[in-house]
């Protein structure tokens, strides 16, 4: 029997994204895997996601307001198990501020779109992509079909972005119209963010709904893109030399106090993290990972 052929290396369009905002972020989070704290944004969107996959997975005529009710209780009970949930340590005001917080996304989602009219091809489908040396590949969180065809569509927790500021988020979602170009043989033509966060009624629709339009020339930038982050990855693993890009997010990123443009020791990162984590894992009353 001939050996098995070694598996490409991958990328998603996350680590993409991740890689040309930050390099040294990228070796911080994905080559020398330190472990982070969950952010509340980060598990108010995924919860937001998980509801609404409960709701979409229902036949058109069942995606009721009980139904969302439903599955809004459903999610819940299944996120307060959960490590991540657990993790923000939050106390019983902070909790219900955070319950509140995710109903007011799901509330926005509705003054976007019936759930009953949106014609659902798949959920959370993985598909993936050979680019030479490497492939990408992903989770779709929804792929719907219009009259012009299919459109990948992503939810995001925060408030509304114009398409100048979602370039990112437009970025990642083409990457996924490209993997269906490859995997279904079939182009999306558009590729679109639902923004569920803000104040209540502080958001037209317009403005939470940014679409931008898949083209060959869109398709071949981010091939391009992705085959150049790539090539950058190899090479830093060979050097060990990873770019910083200092912005004012540097204030939010999980591993500021190592990184070298602020000061710190990279060398120290894996076990500060862990230990930070496990001091919190306790903390919360969670066994510890080790």
């Amino acid at each position: 029997m001939p050996a098995k052929s070694p598996k490409a290396p991958r990328l998603s369009p996350s680590r993409i994204n991740t890689f040309i905002g930050c390099p040294m972020k990228y070796r911080f989070q994905y080559l020398d895997s330190v472990p982070s704290l969950p952010s509340e944004p980060m598990v108010r969107g995924s919860f937001v996601h998980r509801v609404l996959e409960l709701l979409l997975k229902r036949p058109p005529t069942e995606r009721t307001l009980d139904a969302a009710r439903a599955d809004f209780d459903a999610a819940q009970d299944e996120f307060r198990q959960r490590d991540d949930f657990r993790l923000l340590g939050m106390d019983a005001t902070d909790e219900e501020a955070f319950w509140e917080s995710s109903r007011e996304c799901i509330r926005a989602y509705y003054r976007i779109e019936r759930p009953a009219d949106a014609n659902v091809v798949d959920l959370e489908k993985w598909v993936s992509a050979p680019l030479g040396e490497f492939e990408i590949a992903g989770f779709i969180d929804r792929l719907e079909r219009d009259a012009r065809g299919l459109v990948v569509v992503d939810y995001k927790g925060g408030a509304p972005k114009s398409p100048r500021y979602s370039t990112d988020y437009l970025r990642q979602l083409t990457y996924y119209a490209l993997m269906c170009e490859v995997q279904l043989k079939e182009t999306p033509h558009s590729v679109r963010i639902y923004y569920l966060g803000g104040g209540k009624d502080d958001h037209t629709r317009d403005a939470r709904v940014v679409s931008q339009t898949v083209t060959a020339d869109t398709l071949n930038e981010v091939r391009d893109t992705a085959r150049r982050v790539f090539g950058e990855i190899e090479a830093g693993k060979s050097t060990g030399r990873f770019a910083t890009n200092v912005t004012k997010l540097c204030e939010w990123c999980d591993y500021q106090q190592w990184c070298p443009a602020h000061g710190g020791d990279p060398s120290l990162a894996p076990t500060e993290g862990t230990q930070r984590v496990e001091l919190r894992r306790r903390q919360v009353g969670l066994e510890p990972t080790s």
